[in-house]
């Protein structure tokens, strides 16, 4: 609005030199109506800005990543910085090293206190976060969680995996290698994130009704190599009978297959895990791995920012959206990408 009324102002002021100079008579000739026109159409064009801007200033969103360390995090923010481009918006993507909720919301905060347009948060410990999703939503700044939901604070949408459905599928994919018989142990993420959580509620329902599918123990390594490997390496040790490995997060079936390999038992323990990371499919190929759900981060980092813009300017947005899943086994390892 700026730019037109400048460009108007111009435009009059051209006016009224032109019927200024031309003579010396006190009244000024007006302008053609079509050069009149012509100079609103142009002054038009050029307060025209990308769908994204306000008041001439591009949209500032913030995402708030639990562990930047992670390469699902870089998924993640390709299809971030992609919708960034797309709608034109400046995109702030910040989180610390290894999974710390306390230093995530002091991220968030200090997002809050910069006065970010709008805020993407993956909020692992649902309860932690509604106080900050709440302030942040009263002072103003819209708030969506991407991957990992807080469902009782005051944000506006959840986009990421169906995690109760998607670990269903991971369930189902091991009765049906299994022959539906099966001693488990299952290696999640932090105890308290939310959306690990009801991975292992979806097993526990694909099991259900199922007494020779049984799962011997749940074991939390915060999706950490190390503490993965280590875990394994404890479950194999008091579980002699364990024939089968389920992982909920990207490092759990990777450090199990490293326990496995170091006790020299590499094809005894069937394992499917959760996320494609690039080791995770290298694994697959040669076997190590039978498989993994494999979420859609480029996806649902894209839609996050996406939605953020239609937010901000003033449209209705789904209360939820499946990003979806997907089996990867080594018959589909090469081209689950794009089948799907």
């Amino acid at each position: 609005m700026k730019k037109k009324f400048l460009a108007l102002l111009i435009s009059a002021s051209i006016v009224m030199v032109i019927g200024g100079c031309g003579n010396n008579s006190t009244e000024s000739t007006p302008a053609p109506a079509e050069e009149t026109e012509e100079a609103e159409n142009s002054a038009a064009e050029e307060s025209e800005e990308p769908e994204g801007a306000g008041e001439g200033e591009a949209y500032k969103i913030s995402f708030i990543c639990p562990n930047i360390g992670l390469s699902y995090w870089t998924d993640v923010k390709e299809g971030l910085d992609s919708a960034a481009a797309d709608f034109g918006v400046t995109l702030d993507f910040v989180g610390p090293s290894k999974i710390d909720t306390q230093q995530q919301i002091q991220m968030m905060e200090a997002a809050i206190a910069n006065k970010a347009d709008g805020i993407i948060v993956a909020s692992l410990d649902a309860n932690a976060f509604i106080p900050v999703i709440d302030r942040a939503v009263e002072e103003g700044i819209p708030v969506i969680c991407l991957d990992a939901d807080s469902p009782d604070s005051k944000r506006s949408s959840f986009i990421g995996t169906e995690n109760t459905v998607a670990g269903e599928t991971l369930g189902n994919a091991l009765i049906e290698a299994m022959n539906g018989e099966a001693n488990v142990g299952i290696i999640t993420g932090a105890l308290d994130s939310e959306n690990v959580n009801q991975r292992v509620d979806g097993v526990n329902n694909a099991f259900e009704g199922n007494d020779k599918m049984n799962i011997l123990a749940v074991e939390a390594a915060n999706t950490d190599l190390g503490q993965a490997t280590q875990k394994a390496q404890s479950m194999l040790q008091t579980y002699p009978e364990m024939n089968a490995m389920l992982g909920t997060t990207s490092n759990d079936m990777i450090g199990a297959a490293q326990a496995i390999k170091e006790q020299g038992r590499t094809g005894e323990i069937l394992l499917i895990g959760f996320d494609d990371l690039d080791q995770t499919l290298d694994l697959i190929r040669n076997g190590e791995i039978y498989g993994t759900i494999a979420q859609r981060p480029v996806n649902g980092g894209y839609l996050s920012v996406q939605y953020m813009v239609d937010l901000l300017n003033g449209e209705e947005i789904p209360e939820r959206v499946d990003t979806g899943c997907v089996l990867v086994t080594k018959d589909n390892v090469d081209t689950y990408k794009t089948e799907n």
